[in-house]
């Protein structure tokens, strides 16, 4: 009797301790994924901001009427831009590495925080998307503007498209943001 009470007891002990204290895994791929997604993804804002900058000088250049300064200062954001593309799908193999190693994590609350983080940094790509299109539209609105001037419906759409861009961009450094914020309570949970 004593020994099945023992047994009992140890067993409730395992259990107790798989429940409320469930074992710690981390996958060496996904670590490796994550610490090259990271750099990436700060890469992508970095460059970014880069191009924000050559913004400025488009919108002024346009203001003053002078398009083909605009147009040149456009073209380098599109050329310098091209490297963004090259690092976004990059990132993109990177997240597919982390997803693939998510259901090994434990505990669920470490998985769950792995695919908010992964979430988040493919939302981030999707909106490298957009802002890629944006700054395309943007060179072809404005090199439409230097062949034909009298176009003044362009005047909005230029606006329009500079607004999408710097929207963009700072969709793309809040998503960078949570995902380190969210991958720092991760890293709480492995005690790093």
């Amino acid at each position: 009797m004593h020994v099945a009470l023992v047994f009992a007891a140890a067993a409730m002990v395992l259990i107790l301790r798989y429940v409320v204290f469930p074992p710690k895994f981390l996958p060496w791929e996904f670590t490796e994924a994550r610490l090259k997604g990271a750099d990436i993804a700060q890469r992508i804002v970095e460059l970014s901001r880069g191009t924000l900058t050559r913004l400025n000088d488009v919108s002024r250049y346009d203001q003053d009427r002078n398009y083909n300064e605009a147009l040149v200062s456009i073209a380098r954001a599109v050329i310098e831009n091209r490297q963004n593309q090259v690092e976004a799908v990059r990132l993109s193999s990177q997240l597919e590495d982390m997803a693939r190693y998510i259901m090994k994590i434990s505990p669920s609350r470490a998985r769950s925080l792995a695919t908010d983080a992964v979430s988040s940094e493919i939302a981030l790509v999707t909106r490298m998307v957009y802002y890629n299109d944006y700054l395309f539209q943007l060179f072809e609105a404005l090199k439409a503007k230097l062949e034909n001037p009298s176009r003044s419906y362009l005047d909005g759409q230029v606006n329009e498209l500079i607004n999408n861009i710097n929207d963009e961009a700072q969709s793309i450094n809040d998503l960078n943001k949570h995902f380190n914020q969210v991958m720092a309570e991760f890293d709480a949970i492995f005690g790093k």
